[in-house]
Order: C-alpha cells, then structure tokens, then sequence
C-alpha cells in the first residue's frame, strides 16, 4: 500500500510542475502575441531559424495565428533567414 500511495504522490507532483509549465508557456504567450508588430520587422528579423519556429508553434499552440503569421513573416524578411531550417506554412485563422 505504501508503494502506491508514493507513486500516486510522484503522479501528483508531475502534474503539478506540467501545470505550473502549463500556465508559464500560457501567460507568456498572452503577454508576448501582442507584441509581434505587423508594421516592424524588428522582432523576428532578430531570432534565429530555429527560434522563429519553436516562437510560432508557441504561438499556434494557443490559438494566436496572427502573431504566429507575423513573427514568421518578419524573420523571413529579415536579415537573420539563412533557412537553416524550413519554416512552417503560414495557416491563416479562417482556413
């Protein structure tokens, strides 16, 4: 009994940190979609390949296609696109 009672104790300190990351990607997000300005390409001329894409997914994760849209765009224009990775296809929200 001893032996179940600690895995069901490990169980539940898993899904504590999952949540506790959980909501840290989840507030980031919220706080940093509205940053992403379709009129400067400032922000993901800056990032890396690598960076712009795992940015994105982020961003897709929640639903925020038109930061994800844009942060992409902008990388792309920028000057740091070398595609050293291929980029997603960008979905627009209606499709």
């Amino acid at each position: 009994m001893s032996a179940a009672l600690d895995k069901l104790a490990v169980w539940r300190d898993g899904r504590k940190v999952q949540q506790e990351q959980l909501q840290a990607a989840e507030d980031f997000v919220f706080t940093w979609s509205g940053t992403v300005d379709p009129d400067s390409y400032q922000s993901g001329a800056e990032l890396s390949c690598g960076a712009t894409n795992r940015l994105a997914n982020l961003f897709r994760a929640f639903y925020f296609w038109g930061a994800a849209n844009w942060l992409q765009k902008e990388h792309e224009h920028g000057s740091n696109c070398n595609s050293a990775e291929p980029h997603p296809e960008i979905i627009e929200e209606n499709e």
